[in-house]
């Protein structure tokens, strides 16, 4: 039976039928180009998951779960704002696989850099990543937009209980938090609960429920390890797969519950995103138990 609020038809096999529009500089000879080099230059380079360097200016990501959608939202990104992301040289499907060639950011992950960082430069590279998230905050979303990715249409989380493939798009915040609970309603709640336990659960319904602002655009995985910086220069925010409109506090409670082993990180990404305590505490609810920390 088919998880609540998830398009039945977004399967592994399926996930990318309509998504052939989303191609960007989709030429014979780029793809020809592209695949050849994942059989010839890439060999000289070590591969990071789903990103394999093919020179030392260009990565191809390709896998299983990943799709054109992400190459559209880095075009959409550089083209509306002034946050640093990857040049996509062009993406494409073949095979019912998505594959996306873009620029190799020279950089070194904030995660390796933080601790020989000095306290200045980590003022300056904080400063820089709040102007960022300001940035991707103001973008207006379409009118009557719910939750969805930058083109319209579904999501992917892998963190996210039945998100993956892809999940959505949803016409509503509370039509994006009734999936998350798996449709559950406060009058469903049975007697394997305790009393305590029912009433926090009623309690973050009623709030999942309640009136909310516009979604804002949201990167989603925002860890140490997505921000590369340059001496003290933030020159690239990466992986943009999970991103797309979300509620307002997304960014700031995934920033918190996917960070719980970088303490100090978190509690930089809390001052710069929150505070949501609310929404927190109806995180915290539904990750305890709908979630996936």
């Amino acid at each position: 039976m088919p998880h609540p609020y998830t398009n039945s038809a977004i399967g592994s096999e399926t996930q990318h039928d309509g998504s052939e529009n989303l191609a960007i500089n989709n030429t014979f000879i780029r793809r020809s180009l592209a695949r050849l080099a994942l059989h010839t230059t890439a060999r000289f380079f070590k591969r990071d998951g789903h990103c394999i360097p093919i020179s030392k200016r260009k990565i191809l990501k390709t896998g299983s779960s990943i799709h054109l959608t992400e190459a559209a939202t880095m075009r959409y990104i550089a083209q509306q704002t002034s946050i640093p992301v990857p040049r996509v040289y062009c993406s494409f499907l073949y095979k019912n696989r998505a594959y996306i060639v873009m620029e190799r950011i020279q950089g070194e992950t904030l995660a390796s850099a933080w601790k020989n960082l000095s306290q200045d430069a980590r003022v300056n590279i904080i400063v820089q990543l709040k102007d960022m998230i300001q940035e991707l905050r103001a973008l207006q979303p379409p009118p009557s937009t719910g939750v969805k990715s930058c083109v319209d249409g579904s999501l992917y989380d892998s963190r996210l209980p039945h998100g993956a493939p892809r999940f959505g798009p949803f016409k509503t915040i509370q039509d994006f938090h009734r999936w998350l609970r798996a449709n559950i309603e406060a009058t469903q709640i049975g007697d394997h609960v305790s009393t305590e336990e029912a009433e926090e659960i009623k309690n973050m319904i009623a709030a999942q429920e309640g009136q909310w602002p516009a979604p804002v655009f949201t990167h989603c995985d925002l860890n140490p390890f997505n921000i590369l910086i340059s001496a003290d220069k933030i020159v690239g925010i990466i992986d943009w797969e999970f991103s797309g409109w979300y509620p307002h506090y997304w960014e700031c409670t995934t920033a918190w519950f996917g960070n719980q082993t970088r303490t100090e990180w978190q509690s930089i990404l809390h001052s710069l995103l929150g505070p949501y305590p609310k929404e927190l505490e109806m995180e915290r609810v539904r990750n305890k138990w709908w979630g996936e920390w």
